[in-house]
């Protein structure tokens, strides 16, 4: 069941009335300055203010066909568009979030979600985001690009573990680098549990 949002006039009508794309951050700005949303800090209230505006764009969205308008949501760039219903790119981005969308549509997930589930939330964000800059890191050490795939990473790792090994003659402080990244990337590597 969708309940209607409070403050979905309010968005609806600064984005009718904005010729640029609005950020999310400006849309919460916007809101605070006509006092229609809390300005509780803290991890759950700001979950509650991002849910309540994700909510309430992604509702509008779904109204916004019916006048030949599309709602394109990202956070960095909401924008309404005009929409031809046999664009096929805008029915494709619409399927691509309809997993985010069910999400903010639920409003169970406003309601159920504590202060525990927000902090295990952004330590999962942060381990993330953590986890990729050390693969970036370690792909660097493996002298490999971005894009690398799991062959070329073991293809790497073989050759600069044999040309660095101490018993070798190598460096053994850059054989442990070598080492550790391979190491690293072998936890990160989804496919790495399939072709190891």
């Amino acid at each position: 069941m969708i309940l209607n949002n409070p403050i979905k006039v309010a968005i609806l009508d600064l984005l009718k009335n904005t010729q640029l794309p609005l950020s999310l951050y400006q849309i919460i700005t916007h809101l605070r300055s006509l006092s229609l949303v809390d300005e509780s800090q803290g991890n759950l209230a700001l979950f509650r203010l991002n849910f309540l505006v994700m909510n309430a764009l992604f509702q509008l969205q779904q109204e916004l066909i019916s006048e030949q308008l599309y709602l394109n949501i990202s956070s960095l760039a909401i924008r309404l568009e005009p929409f031809h219903k046999t664009d096929q790119t805008t029915l494709a981005i619409m399927n691509s979030d309809e997993s985010l969308r069910q999400y903010y549509l639920d409003w169970n997930n406003l309601t159920n979600t504590t202060e525990q589930d927000v902090e295990a939330l952004l330590n999962c964000f942060w381990q993330r985001f953590l986890s990729t800059d050390k693969r970036i890191d370690a792909l660097l050490v493996l002298e490999l690009p971005a894009d690398a795939d799991w062959f070329m990473i073991q293809q790497s790792y073989r050759r600069l573990a044999a040309q660095h090994h101490p018993d070798k003659g190598g460096c053994p402080q850059r054989f442990i680098e070598i080492r550790e990244a391979y190491e690293i990337l072998q936890k990160s590597d989804k496919s790495c549990s399939a072709n190891s």
